[in-house]
C-alpha cells in the first residue's frame, strides 16, 4: 500500500532540528510525495514534571505551542496537519513526562522506550542485557502510565537512539515471547506502534527485508498492533527515502486495517 503520512516530524522548535525543518518546507515537500496527513511532533517535557535535564528544559508547552501559527499559515486543503509532541520516559518516577491536562493540549503524543542516550544510565550499555532489560521496564512503564490512554503510539520501539554500537543486537536478544507478552497488552491499550524508517534510510531493500526490525513488526501485526509510519524528520531533507515506508508496507502485507486510523481519515 501507499503510505501517505508521517506522524514523527520535527520542527526547528526541536532543539536538535536545523532551520529548514518548517513546516513551509515539509508541506511543500508533501505534496511532490502525495503525502495528506502531517503529524508533527517536537521533543517535549511537561515543565509540571521536574527534570534536571538541560535538553528538555526549555523544550516546554509554551515553546511548543509556537508551532501553532506556522500550522495556520501553512493551511492546504490537500494536507491535513496536526499539532503533537514527541514526549519522554521519565525513570526516576518511571513514568511519561506529561500530565493528564497538559496531553489534551495535543493531537497526537508519542513516546519512545528507546532514548537511551538521554535518559539511561551510562553504565547500563553494557552488558548488552542490561540494557535490554531498561528499554523493556520503559515499555512496560509506559504502557501502565495513568495517561497511557492519551498515548498515540511508541516511537521508534527498541531502537536505541545514540547507542554506542549496532542497536540491532539489542532486538536480536529480545524473544518472540516477550514482543507477543509486549505488544498484545499494546494493541488492547488501542496503542500504535511507530514504524520510523530514519534507521532505513542508507539501506537496500534487500538489507531492510532482513533487519532486526522486520521481525518485531511482524509480530505486532500479528498480536493485532495498528501501525503509524514517521520519518523522524529533522531537516527538510529527510523525505528524500520515505519510499522505504512503501517498501515495509508492502514487506508486511499491510493494508488500511493495519494502520491507525487518524492517518487515513
Amino acid at each position: 500500500m501507499k503510505i501517505r503520512h508521517d506522524f514523527h516530524i520535527h520542527t526547528s522548535l526541536s532543539l536538535c532540528a536545523d532551520e529548514s525543518a518548517t513546516v513551509e518546507n515539509y508541506v511543500k515537500t508533501a505534496r511532490d510525495l502525495g503525502l495528506t496527513h502531517l503529524g508533527f511532533s517536537n521533543h517535549f517535557w511537561d515543565e509540571k514534571i521536574k527534570t534536571d535535564m538541560p535538553f528538555y528544559i526549555p523544550q516546554n508547552l509554551s515553546h511548543l505551542l509556537l508551532l501553532k501559527p506556522e500550522l495556520a499559515r501553512c493551511s492546504d486543503p490537500s494536507i491535513k496537519l496536526y499539532f503533537g509532541c514527541e514526549t519522554e520516559y521519565d525513570p526516576v518516577r518511571r513514568d511519561v513526562a506529561i500530565t493528564e491536562e497538559t496531553a489534551q493540549q495535543f493531537d497526537f503524543i508519542l513516546v519512545p522506550n528507546s532514548h537511551t542516550h538521554i535518559v539511561m544510565p551510562n553504565e547500563y550499555y553494557q552488558p548488552y542485557q542490561k540494557h535490554v532489560d531498561f528499554m523493556i521496564r520503559a515499555y512496560e512503564d509506559i504502557l501502565n502510565s495513568p495517561v497511557s490512554r492519551y498515548i498515540t503510539a511508541i516511537a521508534h520501539p527498541f531502537e536505541a537512539v545514540g547507542c554506542p554500537y549496532d542497536y540491532t543486537i539489542l532486538i536480536d536478544r529480545i524473544t518472540d515471547d516477550c514482543f507477543k507478552r509486549l505488544f498484545s497488552q499494546t494493541a488492547e491499550k488501542g496503542i500504535a506502534i511507530e514504524i520510523n524508517v530514519d534507521s532505513m534510510h542508507d539501506k537496500t531493500d534487500a538489507q531492510i527485508a532482513s533487519c532486526a526490525q522486520m521481525r518485531m513488526f511482524q509480530i505486532a501485526k500479528e498480536c493485532g498492533c495498528k501501525f503509524l509510519f514517521g520519518s523522524d524528520a529533522h531537516n527538510n531533507k529527510a523525505h528524500s527515502s520515505y519510499a522505504h515506508a512503501d517498501l515495509v508496507a508492502s514487506l508486511l502485507e499491510l493494508n488500511e486495517q493495519h494502520i491507525l486510523g487518524m492517518a487515513l481519515s
